[in-house]
């Protein structure tokens, strides 16, 4: 999610429905990236398997990221945590090990779920698992897929996560600690004691997913992660639409031939809560700490709030009826003058 614009009301509410990760959306997809209750019931590798993977030499901790400089500032915290605990970078990001063959380098092979790779990883008793942003209900693959193989996620991104865990115990959340040293003295306790550990993988036993909302919401939906059985939500989106437009104008022409007495169907606008994240903060520290000409503070504190006026100059072109998209900076540069006098 590193586009702003839908994260501020003028550009949201252009909108009349919506599909987003909130679930306050018209049409959910908080849950897009887990395909179901036995996706999260997946078999772990053994802790005898992990452990003799450590004494090889490996980290209790695997980092894998390629998408760099992302809102969420994510290799800053990371960078901290390493002069803490050993953590295995294999990404593009923060790298410091080397895959294990050609193949597995290779990009496409790591953003799927490739069975060779998906075992490799498998062993780290623990993956970081830091979003693109921080933003209510957006979790992605970083999240569910750690927890298919019975790693277990060391988690930031959305503040909202616990409400959708199998049960209360599945997750540990970074912003639950004080800084990276204190995480990083909890992961090594844990990977030093095992059964401490195994409480977090208790979910995968019989009975262990307790969370009934995740359980309901799962049976709710009405599309499907790679099931035939069952729409892609981007068809089940576009059969929502159908559905709420056929609803809407039954209701404009009942209204019609009542001459007024049912009233006219409400207008249908979008809300900042169906995505409204926040402004994005550094990964470690504040943005007072931060140097001068930092390159993420440059980018991403500029990209939230242009994005705004992105919002608020679409709204105006639509308006005014503009038709030349070539306009658009004209509009911008209109409302950069405003701000500018107001101030």
């Amino acid at each position: 999610m590193n586009n702003y614009v839908l994260s501020h009301p003028p550009g949201i509410q252009l909108f009349n429905y919506t599909a987003t990760f909130r679930r306050e959306s018209d049409y959910p997809l908080t849950l897009q990236w887990l395909p179901g209750v036995g996706y999260l019931r997946g078999p772990a590798v053994p802790l005898a398997e992990k452990d003799a993977w450590r004494r090889r030499g490996y980290g209790p901790v695997l980092y894998l990221q390629s998408h760099c400089d992302v809102p969420s500032d994510r290799d800053r915290y990371v960078r901290e945590l390493m002069k803490y605990i050993q953590v295995d970078s294999y990404g593009k990001c923060l790298h410091n090990r080397e895959l294990p063959s050609e193949r597995l380098k290779d990009t496409s092979t790591a953003t799927t779920e490739d069975s060779e790779f998906m075992t490799f990883i498998a062993r780290y008793k623990f993956h970081l698992a830091l979003e693109n942003a921080i933003c209510d209900d957006y979790m992605t693959e970083k999240l569910w897929r750690p927890m298919h193989l019975g790693a277990v996620p060391v988690y930031r991104g959305s503040p909202a996560v616990r409400d959708w865990m199998p049960n209360n115990l599945s997750i540990i959340l970074i912003d639950d600690f004080d800084s990276p040293q204190e995480l990083a003295k909890y992961l090594d306790f844990l990977d030093k004691n095992g059964e401490e550990y195994m409480k977090y993988l208790e979910y995968k036993n019989l009975g262990g997913i307790k969370n009934q909302f995740l359980l309901e919401s799962l049976e709710r939906r009405e599309w499907g992660v790679n099931d035939m059985t069952l729409p892609n939500y981007l068809n089940g989106f576009e059969c929502f639409i159908c559905d709420r437009e056929n609803t809407r104008i039954k209701e404009e022409q009942e209204h019609k031939k009542s001459h007024g007495k049912i009233p006219a169907p409400r207008p249908r606008i979008a809300q900042s809560k169906h995505m409204g994240c926040p402004m994005p903060t550094p990964g470690f520290g504040s943005v007072e700490d931060l140097p001068g000409g930092d390159s993420w503070k440059e980018m991403w504190l500029q990209d939230y709030w242009q994005s705004l006026d992105q919002g608020e100059a679409l709204t105006a072109m639509i308006h005014r009826n503009e038709s030349h998209q070539g306009r658009f900076w004209d509009y911008m540069h209109e409302i950069f003058l405003k701000r500018t006098r107001q101030h």
